[in-house]
């Protein structure tokens, strides 16, 4: 039923004005009663929904075959969507309206309407063209050139086949510099461990799809090579580069070198905010954050990613009653459920950091924390230098939070085992430099003694810059803050005492 709902949501944002397969005006037709039963904001159990159609939850047979009917007419209505200009950011736009007029010029030639087929071909081409589509290019040039066989025309069959002979070299490129992305975006979007190793051979990879661009002069292997620049800065915590990348893309936008639509306005988006939350521009990070967010579609997988950087900013700046607001809007209904597991898994680590700062932190604790999203992280626990330590510094606060003797004994021997296993080499300075003065806080109870002992580590710890995201995480509560919270907790214990 989730399905069914999601896919009455899509058709609601994006179809046109009259339905082409449901008759939604007809409120005594049975799918037209599901229908508007579906788009509604409440929740309906399957009995409820058998109940209002049939009078009776038990027709159960009958209730099946009208499900399996409605959601073919839904899936088919696919066909008939309506993208919005202000969506059309990349040529992949282009393959839906592509694909949709090569089905229409494909079910004219099995009926063998030859002629007219070719008007729809030429319909597909052009939109191709305009977008720098090879693939769809070659689809619609592939389909005349089958047209022009049949016709015997020599001429027109000859002009295509060359046109294709150009654009399978072309595509060729394109197929490279895809495999390569797709490969090293896999591991860089992976562990921690895997991004560090992929880390040193961007350079070569990011060499080669330069080569592949300027020899095929492709305007999409050029947007996978802008993001690939981009995430090699982001790696190497070179985050005030980023800016400098993007404006060179629109140079070559503007200069017509690279098609327009195939520069992304909403990644750009995305990238300039997390540079700014990276490099601790968090007033300009907000700022932007929130003027961008019509370059999103509202739950779409984008928005969820864009959401991210956008909590993390109003974590990092304090603003714990904001965050709360964002998280409330992002766990709304059951969008979040098309997220991956460690996508699910990150949004209940953000909400469970928030859900501990406000108990101590926040004068306003009655700030509505929305419910848990999973129960368990078994996918963020296995990253053991990366999402792993954030896990454990907030068991370990809230250990810190209860102020029992024995737990704290505990919890400073398990920091100190991790330190001393996971946490090493030049990269992991900022983790290690918070993971001792955590253990100190655990050894030494006494504010007054960890607060003198700890100052030349703080100090460091504060001009200690981020490493780059091949080596860590996000952190999802600055270092610095959480050590405030941490000497603020000792503090209420001797109170206590």
């Amino acid at each position: 039923m989730k399905d069914l709902r999601r896919l009455v949501r899509v058709i609601e944002e994006n179809g046109p004005s009259t339905n082409p397969l449901l008759n939604l005006q007809d409120a005594d037709v049975l799918e037209t009663k599901l229908y508007h039963l579906l788009k509604e904001d409440r929740e309906y159990s399957e009995e409820e929904i058998a109940r209002t159609l049939y009078g009776d939850s038990k027709q159960v047979s009958g209730y099946r075959m009208l499900k399996s009917r409605f959601r073919k007419k839904l899936i088919n209505y696919l066909h008939f969507m309506e993208i919005p200009p202000s969506r059309q950011r990349t040529g992949y736009t282009s393959t839906y309206k592509c694909l949709t007029l090569l089905t229409e010029a494909q079910a004219l030639l099995l009926f063998s309407e030859i002629k007219l087929s070719l008007k729809v071909f030429d319909q597909a081409l052009a939109i191709a063209n305009e977008f720098e589509n090879t693939e769809m290019k070659i689809k619609a040039l592939e389909g005349k050139r089958r047209v022009f066989q049949s016709l015997s025309n020599t001429n027109e069959y000859t002009i295509c086949h060359n046109e294709l002979i150009k654009l399978y070299e072309i595509q060729d490129y394109e197929r490279k510099a895809v495999a390569l992305y797709d490969q090293t975006m896999l591991l860089t979007r992976g562990k921690t461990s895997e991004r560090a190793k992929i880390f040193s051979e961007y350079p070569e990879i990011i060499k080669d799809i330069t080569s592949y661009w300027e020899k095929s002069g492709s305007s999409m292997i050029f947007s996978y090579l802008h993001i690939l620049r981009i995430a090699y800065l982001e790696q190497a915590g070179r985050y005030t580069e980023i800016a400098e990348e993007v404006a060179n893309a629109e140079k070559l936008v503007q200069a017509k070198k690279v098609n327009s639509k195939w520069f992304n306005k909403a990644y750009s988006a995305y990238i300039n905010v997390y540079a700014l939350l990276q490099s601790r521009q968090y007033n300009q990070g907000l700022t932007l954050a929130e003027k961008s967010l019509s370059h999103f579609q509202t739950y779409s997988a984008n928005w969820y990613a864009y959401m991210e950087n956008y909590v993390l900013l109003t974590l990092h700046s304090k603003k714990y009653v904001h965050t709360g607001k964002l998280l409330s809007e992002v766990t709304y209904g059951d969008f979040i459920t098309k997220l991956p597991d460690i996508g699910l898994e990150r949004w209940e680590l953000y909400r469970r950091y928030l859900s501990f700062m406000l108990k101590f932190v926040s004068s306003d604790n009655k700030q509505a924390i929305p419910g848990a999203i999973v129960t368990q992280l078994p996918i963020l626990s296995k990253d053991k230098s990366g999402f792993n330590l954030a896990l454990l510094v907030l068991d370990v606060l809230e250990k810190l939070s209860e102020g029992i003797i024995d737990d704290l004994d505990v919890q400073a021997e398990r920091v100190r085992k991790y330190t001393h296993k996971y946490l090493k080499g030049e990269k992991a300075e900022r983790p290690r430099l918070f993971m001792r003065l955590l253990h100190l806080a655990l050894t030494k109870v006494e504010p007054e003694v960890v607060r003198e002992q700890a100052e030349k580590l703080f100090e460091k710890l504060q001009v200690t810059p981020l490493p780059g995201d091949a080596f860590t995480e996000v952190e999802v509560v600055p270092y610095e803050h959480l050590w405030e919270l941490a000497l603020q907790l000792l503090e209420q214990q001797q109170v206590r005492r």
